[in-house]
């Protein structure tokens, strides 16, 4: 079977760059009835959604009545109780509220405040660039000991050098200051991230099985011969990052830096290196494993549409139905991808916890100090 070069590359960056669909866009529930027995209200959740048309809608639910509400909005998600703008004054109970964007072009965040005392800082889990279509944010997830991972400070994303110069004036004002690259030599040269003032670029060499692969010779060896026989190559590679995790150990010694405050990762996709490190990270700040696989399954929703044109110029070259549900496998994320990361941390070392900190060489302090400069 004979595949174009420019097709074969395209692939090979888009599908083995080495990286639960999405919440519905929330529909506004009825004012909560009033319990007659009192209970401490806070809020159970919130969201953030940009519509077709721009505008931002803004969720949340509670378990209680909050009263009234007061909304203010900041480009920094640091101090917006203290230094944010009014955007809206609304009832609680309205569970949301939608706007026009108050400064389009800047990442916004969100404070909620109610009159009983309740608050919540809230952002889009997507970052709205117009180069990157998988650039998001790590913040706003629950951990078990009842922090939340604060919104601004970790941030995941594909390849850079597609970013416009409107996207990198985003970026600097989001006050990224490392730029961690996991990505081969060959990928690098292929499309180099920019250079930003302010942003200091770390390479840090993924180099593993399959990224030096030319797709003709994984068909012929029957490496992707169907859908099944591509989803057991990225569950073997998933594992393989577990058992050579070099860079995720470099990874965590730049995140104790809080020099590094201000962190974004990325591979040539987003999804299954950058899926497999954001994965370690959030499992390191304590949120619980359906979380992490609900946000690594996200990659299929933020390059739902990348995905589908790629698809189409598979269909119009390749004939095997086999072989497109192959590509078609690699070009996404399964559970079963990260999940065999997982069983292989706990197969080979007991436990998640022991990975940290036998395999990643995390201690105890480390792990504390990480989760009291990322969570809140």
């Amino acid at each position: 079977m004979k595949v174009s070069k420019i097709y074969a590359a395209t692939v090979l960056a888009a599908s083995l760059a080495l990286g639960a669909v999405t919440a519905p866009a929330a529909s506004f529930a009825a004012p909560a009835a009033v319990s007659q027995k009192k209970v401490q209200g806070v809020f159970t959740q919130a969201s953030v959604e940009r519509t077709s048309d721009g505008k931002l809608k803004i969720h949340w639910n509670s378990n209680a009545d909050l009263g009234a509400a007061k909304i203010l909005w900041s480009t920094s998600p640091d101090n917006i109780a203290k230094n944010g703008k009014q955007l809206k004054r609304i009832n609680a109970s309205y569970n949301g509220y939608v706007t026009a964007d108050p400064k389009p072009g800047s990442r916004l965040y969100f404070y909620i405040k109610t009159s009983s005392g309740a608050t919540v800082t809230v952002a889009e889990r997507k970052v709205n660039l117009q180069g990157a279509y998988n650039f998001r944010d790590l913040g706003g997830y629950k951990t078990t000991d009842g922090k939340t991972v604060k919104w601004g400070k970790l941030f995941r994303g594909e390849e850079l050098g597609h970013l416009t110069d409107a996207d990198i004036k985003t970026i600097q004002e989001m006050g990224i200051k490392t730029n961690v690259d996991y990505r081969t030599d060959a990928e690098v040269k292929a499309l180099a991230d920019p250079v930003i003032p302010g942003i200091t670029n770390i390479r840090t060499d993924a180099g593993n099985a399959g990224s030096a692969a030319d797709l003709n010779s994984m068909i012929a060896s029957g490496l992707m011969k169907d859908e099944a026989s591509a989803v057991a190559m990225m569950a073997g590679f998933n594992k393989q990052m577990v058992d050579s995790p070099k860079f995720y150990v470099q990874l965590m010694e730049l995140l104790n830096d809080p020099n590094h405050i201000g962190l974004v990762q990325h591979c040539t996709a987003g999804k299954d290196r950058t899926g497999l490190g954001s994965a370690i990270i959030l499992l390191t700040l304590g949120v619980d494993e359906k979380t992490v696989m609900d946000d690594y399954l996200l990659s299929n929703v933020y390059r739902a549409e990348a995905n589908k044109k790629a698809i189409e110029a598979v269909k119009a070259q390749v004939k095997d139905e086999n072989v497109v549900a192959a590509i078609t496998a690699l070009m996404g994320v399964q559970k079963e991808f990260l999940q065999a990361a997982i069983d292989e941390m706990k197969a080979k070392y007991g436990s998640i916890d022991n990975f940290l900190e036998k395999g990643l060489g995390i201690t105890k302090q480390e792990r504390a100090k990480l989760k009291a400069m990322y969570t809140e």
